[in-house]
């Protein structure tokens, strides 16, 4: 009887180990691959993640660029880059780094992948004059310092702003915006620090 006991158990126990189910965040049984649609893994460059499973996180964009994004929707967003840089390995992250510069668009966007570049996202977002994107709390270059203080009033990271360069979010991720004469003259997403 114990025999077949420890066999029932065992037996359950490799049963349930490879159930098609887990837990997201709410604590909601999903299957695996729901789960994995939900929240997907940014952190791995060599999984091409689809337009549609990028998130629009607040701090993550301006205009119609996000963070994330495929470089194939950003060619269908502001086509062809007018020039890039040479692809090169970052030591901070074992990436692969391009710039595409957009110049006559004021828009710089650094695209990361595994060694493989033809499948690229956007790593960071930087945008000057003439570019008039604008955050989804709708600053964008030529705001003010006092109406990006009211809007970002709750995400600006007091310890590392200044009237010249203030962060919403932190070093580690958000948006940083550059003032002259305290209106917006650069604004930059991603991440400031590794």
């Amino acid at each position: 009887m114990r025999i077949f006991l420890a066999i029932a158990s065992i037996a359950l126990l490799i049963t349930s180990c490879n159930s098609k189910k887990s837990t997201n965040e709410t604590g909601s049984v999903t299957p695996k691959d729901t789960a994995a649609a939900v929240t997907p893994d940014t952190s791995n460059h060599n999984v091409k993640m689809t337009d549609s499973e990028v998130k629009e996180p607040d701090l993550g964009g301006v205009g119609e660029l996000n963070l994330g994004l495929t470089n194939t929707k950003i060619i269908e967003l502001v086509g062809q880059p007018g020039s890039k840089s040479k692809a090169e390995e970052w030591g901070a992250d074992g990436l692969m780094h391009q710039d595409w510069f957009y110049k006559d668009k004021g828009i710089t966007l650094n695209m990361s992948s595994g060694k493989d570049i033809t499948n690229q996202n956007v790593n960071s977002i930087t945008i000057i004059s003439p570019c008039n994107f604008k955050t989804k709390k709708n600053i964008g270059i030529g705001s003010s310092y006092n109406e990006l203080m009211a809007a970002y009033e709750k995400e600006v990271d007091k310890t590392m702003s200044t009237k010249e360069s203030v962060i919403a979010g932190s070093m580690y991720g958000g948006i940083f915006f550059n003032f002259v004469k305290d209106k917006v003259t650069k604004i930059f997403v991603g991440a400031g620090a590794e």
